[in-house]
């Protein structure tokens, strides 16, 4: 590598690290999420086992990166760290095979990667699962385009970490494989096959060990897979409302000109003169399976109305880079091939996003300014402060967070409740809102975190009445607001003795 790229690729890592910097902890933006996620990772290291001991419906992956954050020290700062470094060792291996492949600006996709995958409009913060299997997509695609002594070790590698971080976006790996394994013959097909496999393998076999010895498979294989089958993605949705909803986040999230420009140069290039075109048909197959997670039917709030949800498209940061490396690096035709042609695509590519980078980093907010972090609800219990399953959060995402500032363990396994508001069909003769109650006397849970009027948007009227009647029988709002608005109860006893 000469001295001007060491200086290019110096320059490049410092601005994913800054861009990174925008998202550290001080400054990434308490979502629900994440902080599922990150209660996830706490409750791994405090013994207790996805699934079996909390409710999610996400692969494990998004769980132990969580863990091995907090493994790290420093809070928040441990995991900040690993998704530092995953973006400065994309934009590495990126710009690497832009060099090697001789693309007349090879600072642009790495640039262009960092820019997409750090839109603040798109992500809503750091840490989401779609964030990591983009970085884990790119360094596939940097696996797949290079001559690793250990390559189909590596494509299977990310292809488990892909597919056990968020299931459905290992289909935008699927047609490389496809390719690799048609196109490729330096050695047979099936010991290719089984060098893939071993790969996938190195994820694969941990994790179900890991559950087999907490006896702990039937929970992994109906909440992290089946329960999305049955009916996270079993809503409906028409192909007209799915076009409507990309149209509206590709705009809400400034994609809209990167996405149409790859798509229309990949379009172009298929019907022009390209050195290789069953690779420009992967990385268009690769292109529209990234888009997936949308195409997989309706997300809802509450009541059941349908919503846009702008961190699944993050992965096209990964695709369109991809398509494009590929339609610049083997075009022979002039129209898309040469200099001055590219050079006005460069330029659309990365201004507007440049620009709402700069308006991100320009207009930080504290995570510790939060309305809800900052809430009289969570001030009270600072001064009171619970221990492990003293205090429940029900039907309120936002404060999922409370268990994770006072490191505490919820006391039943269903963490958060946004499928009785979605499904009409769920818990009908509400079996599961008993267990819960059951947990909560069980425990002697001190305190709750709920709002009634969050209790409208339950489809059953029987499971809201249910729960209302369990909490006027047991529980009593704290008057520590002077607002209507008290979301804080305390357990009926425990409020008579702490009077005495």
């Amino acid at each position: 590598m000469t001295r001007k790229n060491s200086f290019v690729l110096f320059f490049l890592l410092g601005i994913s690290f800054l861009l990174s910097l925008c998202y550290c902890p001080p400054f990434d933006a308490m979502f629900d999420d994440r902080e599922v996620f990150s209660y996830g990772g706490m409750a791994i290291l405090k013994g207790l086992v996805p699934y079996r001991d909390f409710f999610d419906h996400k692969p494990p992956g998004i769980f132990f990166i969580n863990a091995a954050g907090q493994l790290l020290g420093g809070g928040l700062w441990g995991l900040w760290v690993i998704n530092m470094v995953l973006a400065l060792l994309a934009t590495g291996a990126l710009y690497r095979i832009c060099l090697q492949n001789r693309l007349h600006f090879p600072w642009l996709l790495p640039l262009l990667f960092n820019l997409m995958v750090r839109d603040n409009l798109v992500s809503l913060g750091a840490g989401m699962t779609r964030e990591y299997t983009t970085y884990f997509f790119v360094l596939f695609f940097c696996i797949f385009m290079g001559k690793a002594r250990f390559r189909e070790n590596l494509l299977g590698l990310f292809t488990g970490l892909i597919f056990f971080t968020q299931q459905e976006q290992v289909l935008a790996v699927l047609p490389f494989l496809l390719y690799a394994l048609l196109t490729e013959r330096s050695r047979p097909v099936y010991l290719r096959i089984a060098r893939i496999g071993l790969g996938f393998g190195l994820v694969l076999l941990p994790i179900l060990f890991y559950f087999a010895w907490n006896h702990s498979l039937a929970y992994l294989w109906e909440d992290g897979f089946r329960f999305n089958m049955v009916w996270y993605t079993a809503q409906p949705k028409s192909l007209g409302d799915h076009f409507r909803t990309i149209k509206r986040c590709l705009d809400a999230g400034n994609y809209e000109v990167p996405f149409l420009i790859a798509l229309v140069l990949g379009g172009t290039a298929f019907f022009l003169r390209h050195k290789r075109k069953g690779l420009l048909l992967a990385a268009l197959a690769a292109f529209f399976l990234s888009l997936a997670p949308e195409m997989m039917g309706n997300r809802f709030e509450g009541r059941a109305n349908p919503i846009d949800s702008l961190p699944y498209f993050l992965p096209l940061a990964g695709s369109v880079c991809a398509l494009l490396f590929v339609v610049f690096a083997f075009s022979d035709d002039a129209i898309l091939g040469s200099r001055p042609i590219q050079l006005p695509y460069a330029l659309l590519l990365c201004c507007g996003l440049a620009y709402t980078a700069l308006q991100h980093s320009t207009h930080l907010i504290r995570r510790s300014e939060d309305t809800d972090i900052n809430s009289p609800a969570l001030n009270y219990l600072r001064q009171h402060r619970p221990g492990n399953y003293e205090l429940y959060v029900f039907n309120y995402d936002d404060y999922i967070y409370a268990y994770n500032e006072f490191r505490i363990l919820a006391p039943s396994r269903w963490i958060y409740h946004h499928m009785w508001d979605w499904y009409d069909k769920w818990d009908t003769d509400h079996a599961l809102l008993t267990g819960i109650t059951n947990d909560l006397l069980r425990h002697h849970t001190t305190y709750i975190i709920m709002d009634t009027v969050r209790m409208k948007q339950f489809l059953n009227p029987a499971n809201a009445e249910y729960w209302q009647s369990f909490m006027q029988t047991y529980y009593e709002q704290l008057p520590i607001s002077d607002t209507n608005k008290n979301i804080l109860w305390k357990r009926k006893d425990a409020l008579t003795y702490s009077n005495r």
